[in-house]
């Protein structure tokens, strides 16, 4: 059995919390960060269709700014090629993925653009870099779902350093409890993609750390859950600020 002090999951109470909640308490706050400049006009529609009402402004940063980047690609097995987004794009945001639908909603990817959103990068955008700041547009996609958008959507310069990226992780399927876990242990390359077997290693659900603790049969334990549900604890996060077990 558990002990009470203990972090871990009880699956009789995992609940939903509305899509950016999470964000609310850690998202990055540009307040004071920014200085507008003169509006950047973009030759390419699509980027200006992809803020609300083609709505946005260009600034200069004022100090650091931590964004966040969900990005994946699919391997087309007939033709060899690589699609959907890479590590490097051009759209970041001030908040982080919560989870796979909830990164799908709030960022209005599109499964045509065939995004896996597989990872999310930790970027740290510096000093005096040149962006332009709007809100994602929502879409509707070809089976007529709308994707809502609403999250921070940002411009990073072209051809921004890859020195920025401050980690990596995997997004989660299940929603994050904790604010993100990112490591440069799992730093993917530019053809990881979603069949590699190491996609599939335990990463801790409450914060994404992918440095887990596979429990040996004489530490797992049982906790009964608030519903009387029995569950056996297998993995343990070893993130030091999280600990948490599923």
């Amino acid at each position: 059995m558990a002990e009470s002090n203990l972090f871990y999951c009880d699956y009789d109470v995992l609940s939903h919390y509305p899509s950016g909640a999470l964000n609310s308490k850690y998202k990055t706050d540009l307040d004071g960060k920014l200085k507008e400049i003169n509006k950047i006009e973009y030759s390419n529609s699509s980027i200006t269709d992809s803020f609300k009402n083609g709505i946005y402004k260009s600034y200069i940063t004022l100090d650091d700014l931590i964004l966040y980047r969900v990005f994946g690609l699919l391997k087309n097995k007939e033709s060899n090629t690589l699609k959907g987004a890479r590590a490097n794009g051009g759209f970041a945001s001030t908040e982080f993925a919560e989870s796979l639908i909830d990164a799908k909603q709030r960022l209005a990817l599109d499964p045509s653009w065939m995004n896996t959103k597989v990872y999310e990068e930790k970027i740290l955008l510096p000093k005096n870099s040149i962006i332009s700041v709007g809100i994602v547009a929502p879409i509707k996609t070809k089976t007529g779902t709308i994707l809502e958008g609403g999250a921070d959507q940002i411009l990073l310069p072209k051809d921004w350093s890859e020195e920025m990226v401050m980690g990596y992780r995997r997004v989660t399927s299940r929603q994050l409890l904790h604010k993100p876990y990112f490591s440069m242990r799992i730093k993917p390359d530019a053809d990881m993609l979603r069949e590699n077997e190491n996609i599939y290693r335990p990463i801790c659900p409450a914060c994404g750390c992918d440095d887990v603790d596979i429990l040996s049969d004489n530490d797992k334990f049982t906790i009964i859950g608030a519903k009387g549900g029995v569950y056996e604890m297998k993995h343990k996060c070893k993130n030091t600020e999280c600990g948490y077990y599923w």
